[in-house]
């Protein structure tokens, strides 16, 4: 274990624990977030995006490293806080009760699955990984994987061929109409690799072709649009199309799907592009504005410390340990405010854009093998 990170992970979660506010046994916090066009500030909600669930997963893997006491009754508190809202609308990982109880599950190694099958009914219009089906699938492997239930593989397969059903079908391959955008979308977050991960999970899982033919497709689209000249994949939300480098969209989710894809079906053309993926990751993340998990250069960190586990190349772990040095200079070391993820706002606590994500980067630098990352929760890594 690398006691520099840890240490610095620790640091970043005590002003989180400082921050928060408490009632009756549970706890929350305030944050700017975004409400329309508007920068507001207000309680944060209970996702795991951007909610209490994403802050106390953070804080209970940190327990988990340091044994501090504070750090667990804080999660415990923020995990009770969120619960109590349920149900919450949507099915999602990351914006949805399921997300939720993935972090319940996680963290008491327990879960209601009364409630849990109810937060899982698919919605049509949604079909991504952060609000929709996609990640509906991951959530309820996950929890299939730890507690064997044919409800919870029932449900997946649901919507499993809800994907298939909505699916656009093209000369060019399958993608899905997720959000608003010029073109249906490439990579992860709302795009075609999201999916088709997902997809591939639920074929790893149930042995169904389907599912494996369906993803194969959703690469195919992506293979497709694929520029050459940039070594990047498109992201068609704006009408200039733009080339980013983040796990949202962009080559990092792309380089995470590729990675697990080829890890289930051994193709080495997905490794080739994991590959094409992840040293456009390497290069660029020193360019990226933050340092959050979902379109910084935590994220960006995240994906290279997986690739170095699953290829078992030190090589990756260079650039990821250049991201956190620079980390540590620019901001901790100067005690600054780090750079979260939205724009023109001051830090934030949360996970996906704010402190709790980036503790999560430096714990995982720390002791990869024991803090799992949230940007892939699979199953499995083996």
């Amino acid at each position: 274990m690398n006691q520099d990170y840890l240490e610095l992970a620790e640091r970043i979660g005590a002003r989180i624990c400082r921050d928060a506010v408490w009632r009756r046994g549970r706890c929350n916090w305030t944050a700017d977030f975004l409400d329309g066009n508007s920068i507001v500030h207000g309680a944060l909600g209970p996702d795991l995006y951007d909610g209490s669930s994403g802050i106390a997963l953070f804080l209970w893997r940190l327990a988990a490293s340091t044994g501090e006491r504070i750090f667990r009754v804080t999660a415990e508190a923020a995990l009770g806080q969120a619960l109590d809202r349920l149900p919450v609308h949507g099915c999602g990982l990351y914006s949805g009760g399921l997300g939720i109880l993935y972090a319940a599950a996680e963290i008491r190694q327990d879960y209601d699955q009364e409630t849990l099958l109810r937060q899982a009914a698919p919605d049509r219009e949604k079909l991504d990984l952060i609000d929709g089906s996609a990640g509906a699938i991951a959530a309820l492997l996950h929890l299939y994987a730890h507690s064997p239930c044919t409800e919870l593989l029932d449900a997946a397969i649901v919507h499993g061929d809800l994907l298939l059903t909505e699916a656009c079908r093209s000369a060019h391959g399958w993608s899905w109409r997720t959000i608003s955008a010029a073109r249906n979308l490439t990579g992860f977050s709302h795009g075609a690799s999201g999916i088709a991960w997902a997809l591939l999970e639920l074929y790893s899982a149930t042995g169904e072709l389907r599912f494996r033919d369906a993803a194969l497709e959703a690469f195919r689209y992506e293979r497709h649009w694929f520029n050459p000249i940039e070594q990047n994949w498109p992201d068609f939300r704006d009408q200039h199309t733009t080339y980013p480098v983040y796990w949202c969209h962009g080559a990092a989710g792309i380089a995470l799907c590729r990675l697990r894809a080829w890890q289930i079906l051994r193709d080495e053309t997905l490794l080739a592009e994991a590959r094409v993926a992840l040293h456009k990751v390497a290069d660029s993340s020193s360019s990226l504005r933050n340092f959050s998990l979902c379109h910084g250069q935590s994220g960006n960190g995240d994906v290279l410390i997986y690739a170095s586990q699953l290829l078992e190349e030190e090589s990756w772990l260079r650039p990821a340990e250049k991201i956190a040095q620079e980390g540590f200079e620019c901001f901790e070391q100067r005690r600054v405010p780090w750079p979260c993820g939205l724009p023109d706002a001051n830090e934030t606590p949360d996970l996906m854009l704010g402190l709790a994500g980036i503790g999560y980067f430096y714990l995982r630098l720390a002791d990869a093998a024991a803090t799992p990352s949230v940007l892939l929760p699979v199953r499995q890594m083996g």
